[in-house]
């Protein structure tokens, strides 16, 4: 009897679903239909299969949840296509693969974009060049210094005042509407009136440090520098390599990397603990947290 690719999935899967109308772990099999194992509930007696939300789709969470994990590690889409068919005889290609990515970053995205961040008093901001099917742009990433939570991403092709409002623009709907005490640049121009015109410097509210280099700045008996968005940028470029640059400006790498880098990603200098734990979101992801934020996502999400 020749094994189907759903048939290959539940055997590598070995942590126990459960009921999607009871809760409950008390279950067996009870025959197939199409092709898809059902199953009955001991306990309500309800029927059903494993594959809330993903109906129709070859794999089941689990499969999804480890393609989005080898992505954002920073595995190509062929190589992701191999690995599902040399280890789970499963045969997609790289376009569908991307699809699945695309699909399920969006869902994920603006399930967490509800949670507001428990944020530090400064923020960092600073652009770097991406290669975007030829061209290079520039991508402005903003980041708390306490959490290290990634607020803002966004790519433009020019770095002018209102290309960094934009990013301002962002952070500030990511935090919910908190400003930061200080905002740490580097020496572009476009800074100064776009932080000006996003949280009136002129009435300090804001505080402005900027030309901060590689060794710092020492401003009222504290030293700023930009080394955590800049170890930021490291990991954004390690993984544009394997990308050998982004495909278009809108590109599901830039949101899903921030998704990945503030809710999937342990952090050391945050003691193991991801950006989004730190900032004290609430989310209880446990250990398999690509699974558990889809779960969310899918089912507590608009």
């Amino acid at each position: 009897m020749v094994s189907t690719p759903e048939k290959k999935i539940e055997e590598v899967c070995d942590k126990p679903f459960c009921c999607k109308f009871c809760g409950s772990e008390n279950y067996m099999k009870y025959g197939k239909r199409k092709g898809t194992q059902n199953y009955m509930c001991k306990d309500c007696g309800k029927k059903f299969v494993d594959n809330l939300h993903f109906e129709h789709m070859k794999a089941n969470p689990k499969i999804i949840c480890l393609v989005l994990d080898l992505y954002f590690k920073g595995v190509s889409l062929r190589k992701i296509a191999d690995h599902l068919k040399q280890f789970h005889e499963l045969k997609l290609s790289h376009v569908s693969i991307l699809r699945w990515i695309e699909k399920y970053v969006e869902i994920m995205d603006k399930y967490v974009s509800q949670f507001k961040p428990k944020l530090g008093t400064v923020w960092h901001v600073d652009e770097m060049m991406v290669d975007i099917h030829g061209d290079w742009h520039y991508l402005w990433n903003v980041m708390d210094e306490f959490t290290r939570f990634h607020l803002a991403s966004v790519i433009s092709k020019e770095r002018r005042i209102i290309d960094a409002r934009k990013a301002f623009r962002v952070a500030k709907r990511n935090s919910h509407g908190d400003k930061p005490r200080c905002i740490v640049t580097d020496g572009l121009q476009s800074y100064k009136k776009a932080i000006n015109k996003e949280f009136k410097i002129v009435s300090k509210e804001t505080i402005h440090v900027s030309n901060v280099g590689i060794r710092g700045k020492q401003y009222r008996n504290t030293k700023f520098d930009n080394n955590l968005v800049e170890r930021l940028h490291g990991t954004v470029r390690e993984r544009n390599k394997t990308q050998r640059g982004l495909e278009k400006e809108k590109s599901v790498f830039v949101k899903g990397h921030q998704l990945y880098y503030n809710f999937i990603r342990p952090h050391e200098g945050l003691s193991g603990y991801t950006p989004a734990e730190f900032s004290q979101i609430k989310l209880d992801l446990g250990t398999s947290k690509w699974k558990m934020l889809l779960d969310k996502s899918l089912s507590e999400g608009d």
